[in-house]
């Protein structure tokens, strides 16, 4: 039906993990290899999932945002599994116990599939956007944990990676922290399936070394974007006081050579009194003859004082 009427074509490839990843399924479906550290649009390919084409259709065609989203609820200590559709934020302990989830003494909840997920550290964490699957094992499902064992460099975790990597090599970049030739061979393109690690004869927990090791590059390119820009920021501030303080330097050169003019007009006015007081000065004074000096004010200012001394 959808082949006749909207022009899609379908096509069933094999069932084997994990072919379900973009990069892979890019792979299958077109014969292209998508390069390392790259994205399928670098080759011409959109690779989108049903569950995102699906919400890309709720928001521009209906008009409604994405706050659910479909979760698997599946594994032994759950009596009614299923497909639920879950509101963003539902604590996880809700979902479990609507699907008759059975917890014992120390419940073990994965997010996600059993290679690619990872254990919950509690019950009461919110449903988000990645939450695809919520898995309840039993004991007897997972096992009993084995104990970590030393590389023997039997190169099986290299023949089962599907992005043809070498998780011997990384693993040992990865607990050396040498993080730059851990990013040297691609380590950003691991898909984290966990592939490698299943495979593992020794027990090594690959995966778990490889997120860790992601992180932590993450952490230190982080710190030197942050020092980048500290220092540019730094730089532009030093650049703008030389500007303020050439400029100012500039002006003091101008106003010595040439005064402003608001500074020659105060060096008239004081010329013009000089000017003034000389020619008063060189007036003579006239005393008419039988004229006696009005010294009232100097009298009066005078016995003031004395007043002010008695009392």
């Amino acid at each position: 039906v959808l082949c006749d009427a909207h022009g899609i074509s379908l096509r069933v490839i094999p069932t084997k993990y994990p072919s379900g990843g973009a990069k892979q399924l890019t792979q299958i479906l077109t014969g292209k290899q998508v390069p390392h550290g790259g994205r399928s649009s670098d080759i011409g390919v959109l690779m989108q999932n049903v569950g995102t084409a699906y919400a890309i259709k709720r928001a521009v065609i209906d008009g409604e945002p994405l706050t659910e989203r479909v979760v698997t609820l599946t594994g032994e200590a759950v009596s009614r599994p299923g497909n639920v559709w879950a509101r963003l934020g539902t604590p996880v302990r809700h979902l479990l116990n609507d699907a008759g989830f059975c917890a014992s003494a120390e419940p073990m909840v994965i997010m996600g599939g059993p290679l690619m997920g990872f254990t919950l550290p509690g019950l009461d964490v919110p449903v988000v956007k990645i939450t695809n699957c919520l898995l309840a094992p039993s004991a007897s499902e997972m096992g009993e944990p084995q104990e970590e064992k030393g590389c023997i460099r039997c190169s099986a975790c290299a023949d089962a990676c599907p992005a043809d990597l070498l998780p011997q090599q990384l693993y040992w970049f990865s607990k050396g922290q040498q993080h730059d030739k851990a990013t040297a061979h691609n380590l950003a393109d691991c898909i984290e399936c966990g592939a490698c690690a299943w495979v593992c004869p020794s027990n090594i927990p690959l995966v778990q070394y490889f997120r860790q090791e992601k992180a932590e590059i993450s952490a230190i390119r982080q710190e030197e974007q942050r020092a980048a820009e500290a220092k540019a920021r730094f730089e532009a501030r030093q650049a703008r006081l030389e500007r303020e303080k050439a400029a100012r330097a500039e002006r003091h050169k101008k106003a010595a050579v040439q005064p402003a003019a608001k500074d020659q007009d105060a060096i008239n006015a004081a010329l013009a009194r000089v000017r003034d007081k000389q020619r008063d000065a060189a007036q003579p004074i006239v005393i008419q003859s039988g004229a006696k000096p009005d010294n009232s004010e100097a009298i009066a200012a005078r016995e003031a004082r004395k007043a002010d001394a008695r009392a």
